[in-house]
């Protein structure tokens, strides 16, 4: 009975004696890289295993086991993948086992992936002369997840760049607020290593620089860049040298302009003017009674039936060469009026035709008797109707 009794009492003081927790439990974080870190309490055997779980800040959700980490003999525990929304907090707790002894959980802080330490992928570098443009490389990868640098850090992004020249050792810093960016009046025939350190302006954050990589600024860059140079002076020249040629032919085409309005009226009156001209020119041999010609007659001795002489003038054509009148101009004094009035007087034929048309001609031999009557029997006027 005694030595049953001895039994159960080690068998509880076995069961009841817990494992010392694991201490130092922490996030050792860089950014898309959230690690769980702790360390063994005292008096923990060789053969201790650890769990891990982790849970939401600020909500009602239990505790999740971490696949991955249970059962583990290491110190540490990536959390990467279920830690990564930048919006949120995180708890995490571990505690460690053997057999079937355990120890209390150890928790965290909160964390956030805002606070993990800053870090780049590293940078790409190109040289022109003397010139080195530097494009930063934001992505980050987590396993078989992408995470976007400024996606985690969205306000405030600074990136520290350090220059060391190779032969003197030197270093001096250059601050950008862009992932892009060029650094130039570097010293011919250098050696230069640029290395990268991002970081915050609203707050002091642990960050981790990049690794170095090294540019030579060599002096056949140079002659290059003198050519190039050269070459767009030239080329900018030729350009402002063409626009200044037109804008000259521009100011020195006239271009045409619209006569005023009123000389746009005195054109339309002139033009008018011009046209009645033509009309009323035209009309005159149209109109047989208007039309007027001043014959010019040579003395010609004609025998009246009574033996009276009289002294008749050519026409003006036959005296001055002038074309032959038409048949239907007709003179208004025939060969048989001409010393009608008086027998014994001589009378002057003043030169005056009449022209005729065709429906109003009259012959020598029948005259109208009204015009007979109205002509003058002593001298005439020299005035003839032309129609």
């Amino acid at each position: 009975a005694l030595a049953l009794c001895l039994a159960l009492l080690l068998v509880w003081s076995t069961h009841g004696e817990r494992l010392a927790s694991p201490t130092r439990v922490r996030f050792a974080a860089e950014i898309a890289h959230h690690v769980l870190r702790w360390e063994p309490g005292p008096g923990t055997p060789s053969d201790v295993r650890y769990e891990v779980e982790h849970r939401v800040y600020g909500t009602n959700s239990s505790w999740t086991a971490i696949p991955n980490c249970m059962k583990i003999p290491g110190h540490s525990c990536d959390l990467t993948y279920y830690t990564l929304v930048p919006a949120l907090r995180y708890y995490a707790r571990v505690r460690a086992t053997s057999g079937n002894r355990t120890s209390l959980w150890q928790r965290t802080n909160s964390f956030s992936p805002q606070e993990a330490s800053l870090r780049l992928s590293g940078q790409s570098l190109s040289v022109m002369g003397n010139t080195v443009h530097v494009q930063l490389q934001l992505l980050l990868r987590a396993g078989n997840l992408t995470v976007k640098y400024d996606d985690v850090q969205k306000h405030a992004r600074r990136y520290r760049v350090y220059v060391r020249s190779v032969q003197d050792n030197r270093t001096y810093e250059v601050v950008e607020t862009t992932p892009e960016f060029s650094i130039s009046n570097l010293f011919w025939n250098m050696e230069y290593c640029i290395s990268v350190e991002p970081e915050v302006a609203s707050r002091r954050t642990r960050a981790t620089r990049t690794a170095e990589e090294g540019v030579n600024i060599a002096e056949t860059a140079r002659s290059a860049e003198l050519v190039l140079s050269i070459v767009s002076s030239c080329f900018v020249t030729l350009l402002l040298l063409g626009l200044l040629g037109a804008l000259l032919a521009c100011a020195y085409i006239k271009k045409p302009v619209r006569p005023p309005a009123v000389l746009k009226s005195f054109i339309k009156q002139s033009s008018l003017w011009v046209e009645q001209e033509s009309s009323s020119s035209g009309s005159l041999d149209a109109d047989p009674i208007q039309q007027l010609f001043l014959c010019q007659k040579e003395p010609h001795q004609d025998t009246s039936p009574n033996g009276s002489t009289s002294t008749v003038l050519l026409p003006l054509e036959k005296a001055w060469g002038l074309p032959a009148w038409p048949e239907g101009r007709v003179c208004l004094l025939g060969p048989g009026a001409v010393g009608r009035g008086d027998n014994s007087s001589t009378s002057t034929d003043s030169g005056i035709c009449l022209h005729i048309s065709s429906e109003l001609s009259c012959s020598s031999g029948s005259e109208p008797q009204g015009y007979k009557q109205q002509l003058p029997s002593g001298e005439d006027s020299g005035v003839g109707l032309e129609s």
